[in-house]
């Protein structure tokens, strides 16, 4: 018998949509039917291309906002029957837990994200959104972090989950291995020119890459702090930086600021982001993570299955993926510290370069998403199994 779930999504973006591309294709095969609710946006376009061949999936486009949200979960909820509702982050979950709250369908929450004080916070009225948000989402059936940083984190700010009845299992996240070696085969058959000759870089420069999304979390201003003291250091014309840019509100404010220093702006190529990063991690040096939180990035997983080495930041989540590999960490919100893992890598890049090749079965073993779908449907199915 097939399940029908509902899923309600704040931001299909960046890793919330590759986690639930790489989970739920396993749960669908298993039997478990889809409907995604998530406002309009590129990442949802996105989300639909890449799912467009489960069968029976559907999708509802909302408008953005909390309110909208709580409308629109009530009205989907009142429609139709679900035999469980799988939300995507906290606010999404705490709206959502209300709604539900005298339904009592079976309410699954996953956390993508880590609370830090005055960055993400609850804003104003703090404490007393953090009191509601905790009363409500307590009668959720059972709350997932994506990582064990993500699971202190958040019971620091929820203690009273700790009490129940609310369970909580974290399930790191994991990467499709199947999807990245599909990626890997079509690039190195294709004929397309690479990033080298796009920007006209010499094999001689080392090439980073910079692929989070331009938000204060992923730190892209001390990138620029950096590569100004790269500059100082004569590393100049040594190290080029690649940089995937979308629609955030923080695209003209980062492009102003790159330009701002010419010289820095030499060593930086802005290129559109790309639903598959494969390509352009394989045709990188060095992956550039100085992120000032993370709950538990994708990226830097997709990077080390593909040898391609880190350096990152000892961030939340960040650290806990890195931990146990040959790559660089460094202190967040370190400028002097990245620009000397750079010069570093600059100056001998064939250590670091090996050291990856001969941990990626190792990252393959460790970060196959497998694992987390497994634990996934596990708890899917002891509150809608499928017969």
């Amino acid at each position: 018998m097939k399940r029908r779930i509902l899923v309600p999504v704040g931001n299909p973006v960046g890793g919330i949509r590759t986690y639930l591309i790489y989970n739920l294709k396993h749960l669908h095969e298993a039997g478990y039917r889809f409907t995604f609710l998530a406002p309009a946006c590129e990442g949802f376009g996105s989300l639909k291309q890449e799912t467009a061949t489960w069968e029976e999936t559907e999708y509802i486009e909302i408008p953005h906002g909390e309110a909208a949200s709580l409308i629109a979960v009530w009205r989907t909820l009142r429609k139709q029957p679900f035999d469980l509702v799988h939300s995507q982050g906290l606010h999404t979950g705490t709206t959502t837990a209300l709604i539900n709250y005298f339904r009592q369908i079976p309410h699954l929450i996953t956390l993508h994200d880590v609370i830090i004080t005055g960055q993400n916070d609850f804003g104003r009225f703090s404490l007393l959104k953090r009191l509601f948000a905790s009363f409500v989402t307590r009668r959720a059936s059972c709350i997932i972090p994506v990582s064990r940083d993500c699971e202190v984190n958040h019971l620091e700010y929820f203690s009273a989950w700790k009490k129940g009845p609310v369970h909580i299992k974290p399930i790191l996240n994991g990467i499709d291995m199947d999807r990245i070696e599909r990626a890997r085969i079509q690039f190195e058959s294709d004929k397309q020119p690479n990033l080298r000759e796009q920007f006209g870089i010499g094999t001689e420069v080392i090439l980073g890459g910079f692929f989070g999304r331009l938000m204060p979390q992923k730190a892209f201003d001390v990138v620029l702090k950096t590569l100004t003291l790269l500059e100082q250091r004569g590393y100049g014309g040594r190290f080029h930086l690649i940089v995937t840019t979308d629609q955030s509100g923080y695209l003209e404010e980062t492009l102003r600021a790159t330009a701002a220093n010419p010289s820095v702006a030499k060593m930086v190529h802005f290129r559109d982001t790309v639903p598959n990063i494969t390509p352009l991690l394989l045709q990188t040096d060095v992956l550039i993570m100085p992120s000032r939180w993370e709950a538990c990035p994708i990226l830097p997983m997709e990077s080390l299955v593909l040898g391609v080495p880190v350096i990152g930041s000892d961030c939340l989540g960040l650290r806990e993926v890195l931990s146990g590999t040959p790559n660089t960490v460094i202190p967040r919100e370190n400028p002097e510290a990245l620009a000397d893992a750079i010069a570093a890598f600059v100056e001998n890049p064939k250590p670091a370069k090996e050291a990856a090749k001969n941990y990626v079965a190792d990252a393959a073993a460790r970060f196959d998403v497998n694992t987390a779908a497994e634990q996934l449907l596990e708890i899917y199915q002891s509150f809608a199994p499928v017969h």
